[in-house]
């Protein structure tokens, strides 16, 4: 991906990235590219650099407040999730090159070391031998080598987030079941690992990063009735406030798509002083753009 090819005079652009790895060493796990090699992140940081100008979601913050435009050609690096690799891989390399980024922790993760429902699902699928998967939209699959086991992970993929009404980590748990694990929600190693909360100190002092909320659990917000709404954003706040001294001006919905988040899920964070909020719909935003709608361009 040209990461530069995206950048514009007139408008400001945000990336989205999850993770940054050493190498890949996995031949199913990690196919989405989702976590990024070191060098080919590297690489991609600097040919933005040389074509544009780093600024902070602060910054573009603040230029919507009536503070200074944004230079030509703005861009904003952004993390969702919380992975350790964050702040032992891609931090390093942000800070070698003066780049400011926005790191968006999901509070659960970083108190049990949780997978996300897709990663507990893709850790099985790649542990597994042979094996048939029964889906409750219906059909089965059948998968042995690595090439089926990544389609049929982008089949559960394609599924399971316009699925109306489904337990998400319910079917990670029905799906591990079916391949002979044990209900898991935790994993060691570069794609899993989660920092913890004195790690998240760490990264939230470096002062070319800011650390900000993504839910407690990460569902989907939209889809919660107005109490489990209120509980989920409210845990997430707390322990960022009571673990990590971090306020809520910063936060990213889970999943990010048009149907994630809502005019009472915007009205609920605002509430709670959260002032600048991006989705992860593609597309890039000016000056005019609402902070609570900013596009944001997934960097693989």
């Amino acid at each position: 991906m040209d990461y530069a090819s995206r950048l514009r005079d007139d408008r400001f652009v945000i990336f989205l990235f999850h993770g940054v790895i050493e190498r890949q060493t996995d031949p199913v796990r990690n196919y989405t590219r989702k976590h990024l090699e070191r060098d080919y992140f590297a690489s991609r940081l600097r040919s933005l650099i040389e074509a544009g100008h780093p600024v902070s979601m602060d910054e573009i913050a603040e230029s919507h407040s009536g503070g200074a435009d944004l230079p030509p050609k703005s861009f904003a690096i952004t993390f969702d999730d919380g992975f350790l690799n964050n702040l032992t891989v891609a931090a390093p390399v942000l800070a070698d090159l003066s780049i400011p980024a926005t790191f968006y922790v999901t509070s659960d993760f970083i108190e049990s070391n949780r997978m996300s429902w897709v990663d507990r699902i893709e850790w099985a699928v790649a542990l597994s031998g042979p094996a048939s998967l029964r889906f409750p939209w219906g059909g089965t699959n059948a998968f042995a080598s690595d090439e089926e086991k990544r389609q049929v992970m982008s089949e559960i993929r394609k599924r399971a987030k316009t699925e109306p009404g489904l337990d998400l980590d319910g079917l990670a748990t029905d799906l591990q079941h079916q391949l002979g694990f044990p209900e898991t929600w935790a994993a060691d190693g570069a794609l899993d690992s989660k920092m913890s909360w004195s790690q998240v100190k760490e990264l939230e002092a470096h002062p070319l990063f800011e650390v900000g909320g993504h839910s407690h659990n990460h569902g989907i917000l939209a889809l919660l009735d107005e109490e489990s709404l209120e509980r989920e954003l409210d845990l997430s706040l707390s322990l960022l406030r009571d673990r990590a001294g971090i306020g809520p001006r910063h936060y990213s919905y889970p999943e990010g798509l048009a149907h994630c988040f809502s005019d009472q899920v915007i009205a609920k964070l605002k509430e709670r002083g959260t002032v600048i909020c991006p989705t992860a719909i593609d597309g890039d935003n000016d000056r005019a753009s609402d902070l609570f709608h900013l596009r944001r361009i997934m960097a693989v």
